[in-house]
């Protein structure tokens, strides 16, 4: 944890070490050195910058890194996790092995957080959600003239996205299925950066349990609603799969959906007590499918049956019943990025809920 003590100090000891440092070295006068230090003063010229990782500041010298210190402060406050800085000349003071960095030195440099072509190279990434599959935007800038290139591949290394530009460059792509993509930023000599890019959907949910292939066990009365994630069969080029759900073999046979970013088979039993003898019948309660489209998750019933009256809801609205009067409506479409599906049932321990969340992150 950063120490606030460490920032109510630094102004104090800036004061003093920016004088001292000032007279220790000429400025510009060619690049100079990072010393390894835990408790140092000294000014860098040259074109260093500075990015904060999670537990450690890395100075870099072009695409070089040549240093790392416990933390960085920038004029008293300390960088967030992923933040970068660059100033030429750069004043560093370093305390107990964090590094306190300065761009106002004895010339009056004024020090710029995070501002694209004040470093060697800065590449600033963001993703959207709520649009369709999983939008990014990448902003990218080298301090010369130059074409920058961005190249995105997925899991089995397919090229799925290209584009080229000059400095300063914005790239918008939308990745249409979830999974981890490798994305390259190119502009030589400069920049050569690799990020992964990680699309997927989180699921937090009660009484129920998520699965990648079949599943035929009766796990009541723990888990009630079983979710059958079917994204990576439409990636691996199946057309349709059959999914089986009870200890009796029950099945159904899915179709491969079209554009779709994630796809989720789910399977509901709604009686905790009921024989295994029937076996037959267990999770067919309520068969349910959702799908995430470019405009949204669809979530859509596929069967429904049992002696209970029981209720499905999405996004807390009550939108069908089975042996009691209410709404029957087969289909409901929500609104990305997030969809939450509640199976209620007359046994209310067999009760489940699930949160289908798609997720949009890089590192």
């Amino acid at each position: 944890m950063i120490a606030l003590r460490d920032i109510l100090i630094f102004a104090g000891l800036m004061a003093l070490a920016a004088a001292v440092i000032a007279s220790l070295f000429p400025v510009g006068e060619g690049v100079s050195a990072v010393p390894a230090c835990s408790d140092c003063a000294f000014k860098l010229t040259g074109g260093y910058w500075i990015r904060q990782y999670g537990n450690y500041a890395s100075f870099h010298h072009g695409t070089r890194e040549v240093a790392r210190y416990g933390w960085a402060y920038i004029d008293g406050f300390p960088l967030n996790i992923g933040e970068i800085m660059g100033c030429d000349p750069m004043y560093v003071h370093v305390l107990d092995g964090a590094a306190y960095v300065s761009c106002r030195g004895g010339d009056g440099s004024v020090f710029g957080n995070k501002v694209l072509n004040s470093l060697p190279w800065a590449v600033e990434i963001s993703a959207d959600p709520s649009r369709p599959g999983c939008t990014y935007t990448v902003d990218a800038a080298v301090n010369e003239s130059a074409t920058i290139q961005l190249y995105v591949y997925d899991e089995g290394g397919r090229l799925v996205y290209s584009a080229s530009s000059p400095s300063p460059a914005t790239f918008t792509f939308s990745l249409p299925v979830a999974g981890t993509y490798r994305m390259h930023v190119y502009a030589p000599p400069l920049l050569d950066q690799w990020y992964t890019l990680q699309a997927r959907v989180s699921i937090t949910a009660s009484k129920a349990a998520v699965y990648t292939s079949n599943n035929t066990q009766d796990l009541r009365p723990s888990v009630s609603l079983k979710i059958f994630d079917l994204t990576n069969y439409w990636k691996r080029g199946y057309t349709s799969v059959t999914v089986r759900i009870n200890p009796a073999g029950a099945s159904f046979t899915l179709s491969a959906p079209s554009n779709a970013f994630a796809d989720y088979l789910l399977a509901w039993e709604d009686c905790r007590s009921c024989s295994c003898d029937a076996t037959q019948d267990l999770y067919k309660d309520e068969v349910w499918r959702l799908t995430f489209t470019p405009t949204g998750p669809v979530f859509a019933r596929i069967y429904s049956q049992g002696g209970l009256w029981h209720e499905v809801y999405a996004d807390g609205r009550l939108i069908y019943t089975r042996n009691k009067d209410g709404p029957n409506n087969d289909r409901y479409t929500g609104a990305d990025p997030t969809i939450t599906v509640r199976f209620v049932s007359e046994d209310s321990e067999m009760d489940a809920e699930a949160t289908f969340t798609k997720v949009c992150a890089w590192r």
